[in-house]
């Protein structure tokens, strides 16, 4: 008799077939055994690598997690910061590292996309595995408390201009937060003018703003630094924020002196522009300093690191440590998150590559007097 046709039929002898047989299968079968992180993890030395030299802010921060991490890992393994200099020789090595989650790259930014344009970057970025990040990259355009406006969209026809000084002296020359405010500016008819100098540091900066040689300030970290070197300058209005240039999916951080009063300037954004927007100007702006690890990195292992890496800036005495090292709040982002934005970002940005170069001659012919 078929068995298969006695199973088909639902005989008793079709019905006990399926267990059984399964029965064995499973019997027969090797087990799984589910990931050991203790034992992965415990005994062994785990290195960091650093694309600077000793002594910056990338390398103190990385020196921190080297010291206080390792509790958070199961299995407390030691932890080592290597420094591979020139940038991205430390990215180059980890591309090639074994997957084991003991070499990993402890980097200032995403970088997104960067093999299209440097020759030197041997890897994929958005194939590297994201563990997680503790810093958003702020970028906020600043105007003294004399601008009879109060956003750069609010500036549209004005005649007083917010007036830069910038290192630039070539269309070239133009860095993602310079061209950044020359495009809104270029799309809201803002009254922005540029003038190139040999520097400006923001001690040069504050100087400026200080004399009136500027009416406006390109501020990074500095939207957290001022209330410390400049105390009061927010809360009396002599600073205000004129765009809050910072990534959209990332939440906006006060500092010690005000909220931030305005919203995303990609809000401001219709869908042509969104697209430009998206392709040229965030990719560069994803996340600041974090850490990720080589392609191929299992999941098991991923998943552990990534929640080491979650507890460690959500307990108070590590989160505030690094607070302080690095001068502003601890902004976490998961890893999975990191993925999915850096996958979206590269595709974004190769598509906009054939626009930089054109978009970057155009706005240094209107902006920079």
């Amino acid at each position: 008799m078929n068995p298969q046709r006695e199973f088909k039929l639902g005989s008793v002898f079709g019905s006990l077939a399926l267990p059984v047989a399964l029965a064995v299968t499973v019997a027969g079968a090797a087990p799984v055994l589910a990931f050991d992180a203790q034992k992965h993890f415990r005994g062994q030395t785990m290195r960091l690598i650093v694309d600077f030299k000793p002594g910056g802010g990338t390398d103190t921060q990385a020196r921190y997690f080297a010291r206080y991490w390792a509790k958070f890992i199961p299995g407390n393994p030691r932890i080592r910061v290597s420094n591979l200099f020139p940038n991205p020789s430390g990215r180059n090595f980890v591309w090639k590292s074994k997957p084991d989650g003991l070499t990993l790259d402890f980097v200032a930014s995403a970088s997104t996309g960067r093999e299209f344009v440097d020759p030197n970057a041997k890897y994929e970025t958005a194939k590297f595995v994201q563990i997680g990040t503790h810093a958003k990259r702020d970028v906020v355009l600043l105007g003294r408390g004399t601008l009879p406006y109060n956003s750069l969209l609010e500036s549209r026809g004005s005649k007083v201009p917010i007036l830069l000084a910038e290192p630039a002296t070539a269309a070239t020359d133009l860095d993602g937060k310079l061209l950044a405010v020359a495009m809104l500016s270029y799309w809201f008819d803002a009254p922005l003018k540029i003038a190139p100098v040999a520097r400006s540091g923001t001690a040069d900066s504050l100087l400026m703003l200080e004399r009136g040689d500027i009416t406006g300030y390109i501020a990074g970290s500095q939207w957290y630094a001022l209330p410390k070197m400049r105390p009061g300058w927010f809360k009396s209005g002599y600073l205000k924020p004129l765009a809050d240039l910072g990534h959209p999916g990332t939440p906006a951080v006060a500092n010690s002196e005000i909220k931030m009063p305005l919203p995303n300037v990609y809000t401001w954004l219709n869908a042509e522009q969104k697209k430009i927007w998206e392709g040229i100007i965030l990719p560069g702006i994803i996340y600041g300093k974090g850490i990720i690890g080589p392609p191929g990195l299992p999941a098991d292992i991923t998943k552990v690191l990534r929640g080491a890496y979650e507890k460690a800036t959500k307990d108070p005495k590590f989160k505030a440590g690094l607070e302080k090292i690095q001068g502003q709040p601890v902004v976490f982002i998961h890893g999975a998150k990191m993925q999915e934005m850096l996958t979206d970002a590269t595709v974004s940005f190769k598509n906009a590559l054939p626009m930089i170069d054109g978009l970057r001659q155009e706005i240094f012919a209107r902006f920079f007097k």
